[in-house]
């Protein structure tokens, strides 16, 4: 599966969001999914549990993310959501829960099918270990631009080929 314009939507994108840490980033955007029956009402503490355990922050070259996720069960349909924060949040750090990041955007995973995880975490990993994408999310500025350079890095990195 690729990430496709089914699984990124404009309206579940975020340009500048504001929120004080990763709880109330959850609250807010994880909190829209379950309003609009994305996800159950158990996803949000679901992403919650789950980040205490498994961290999902990702020292990027460029732009520090996180790509917080949690179980299929809590999730009624697939769909990501993203945001560029206003100000860094404090995510530990994926495989070294001791090193905290400052992270600068969330791409937020709610996968209802559990064989899909691993394969868009993956996918998501290879788009960030490309400059030059890294870039174009830094300086996209409106969730218009943040969609169009996600889906066509997706596309192209899907092909192998470059931007």
């Amino acid at each position: 599966m690729s990430i496709s314009k089914n699984l990124v939507r404009k309206e579940y994108i975020y340009e500048n969001l504001t929120v004080k840490d990763q709880e109330e980033a959850f609250d807010v955007m994880g909190g829209r999914l379950v309003k609009d029956g994305i996800t159950k009402k158990s996803y949000v503490q679901a992403l919650k549990d789950r980040e205490k355990n498994f961290p999902t922050g990702l020292a990027t070259s460029g732009i520090v993310i996180a790509m917080p996720h949690t179980d299929s069960n809590h999730v009624n349909e697939a769909c990501i959501t993203i945001a560029r924060l206003k100000d860094p949040i404090t995510f530990h750090e994926m495989g070294n829960k001791n090193n905290l990041l400052n992270v600068e955007m969330i791409f937020m995973l709610a996968l209802n099918d559990p064989t899909m995880h691993l394969e868009m975490l993956q996918k998501i990993i290879g788009m960030f270990s490309n400059k030059e994408i890294l870039s174009l999310l830094k300086e996209a500025k409106t969730s218009e631009e943040i969609y169009n350079v996600v889906v066509k890095a997706t596309d192209v990195s899907l092909k192998g080929d470059k931007l």
